[in-house]
């Protein structure tokens, strides 16, 4: 039996520990009784670890006497018959926050799960289960995301319109949560994979313009007129001299460069 601790988030910042028991599709939850409180409160880091040590060991003993549980009907194929697709959203992002995700990709979850949420409700089905998700209602969901919505921050770019590559995010982090819940036995099947595809996203194939080195000596030697030209200028330059992202630039720290022979090498995970 498979033995997780868990948290959800409760009013006022705290969250609360729960113990989650998975067993050839069989889910069930256990109450803790214990509290995290915000990171930023006084003590905040001693008195979580307190906690959460707390919580191992109840997990521990768990583990090594695992309680029995009697099935509720329709699980035993399973299959999640009680979550709804938005709180599997919900769960899926927590995840995510323990996972380690930086802001923006948090940020970018939290705005696929409105998203969603809001071709829902003109749906009327916000109670659907994640089970009952069907392809058709992938596709809908597609369709409502590549005509009818639009970013009212970018009402003046593409009338608000999506580009292709938010889209084509968008899908990707919808598959995300679908595929969690593959493999933990929640559903059966993925829906997106029934989608054709002309109902998919796609990134369309772009002529991309590239520096010869000539031309990168060139603009390695140009004199920046400010510090923040140079800055821009450096960080170029490493990027075309590693094949580095311009966020893995953003994010790279001294401790990420490691003697290697002769020389030394960045060590990061992409």
């Amino acid at each position: 039996m498979k033995v997780e601790i868990k948290e959800r988030a409760l009013k006022g910042g705290n969250r609360g520990l729960y113990m989650e028991y998975y067993e050839k599709g069989f889910r069930k939850r256990e109450n803790l009784h214990l509290y995290l409180i915000p990171d930023d409160a006084t003590n905040a880091k001693s008195i979580n670890k307190r906690t959460y040590l707390k919580a191992m060991a109840v997990r521990s003993d768990r583990i090594l006497n695992p309680p029995e549980f009697d099935k509720k009907p329709g699980q035993e194929d399973g299959i999640d018959c009680t979550t709804t697709w938005l709180e599997w959203c919900d769960e899926y992002i927590r995840y995510s926050v323990g996972c380690g995700n930086g802001e923006s990709a948090m940020q970018h979850k939290k705005t696929a799960r409105k998203r969603i949420k809001e071709y829902l409700e003109r749906k009327g089905r916000t109670d659907i289960l994640l089970k009952d998700v069907t392809t058709e209602i992938i596709s809908g969901l597609y369709d409502y995301m590549r005509n009818d919505y639009r970013n009212p921050g970018q009402i003046k770019v593409r009338d608000g319109r999506l580009s292709d590559y938010s889209l084509r995010h968008f899908g990707e982090t919808i598959n995300a949560i679908f595929n969690k819940a593959l493999r933990e036995g929640r559903i059966g099947y993925n829906p997106l994979r029934g989608l054709n595809t002309l109902e998919r996203f796609h990134v369309p194939d772009k002529h991309r313009e590239y520096l010869t080195p000539d031309e990168l000596t060139r603009f390695l030697a140009v004199e920046p007129a400010t510090e923040t030209e140079r800055q821009v200028q450096k960080a170029f330059g490493l990027s075309c001299m590693t094949g580095l992202r311009l966020g893995d630039v953003q994010r790279l720290r001294w401790d990420d460069i490691k003697p290697m022979g002769e020389g030394w090498a960045v060590s990061i995970v992409q």
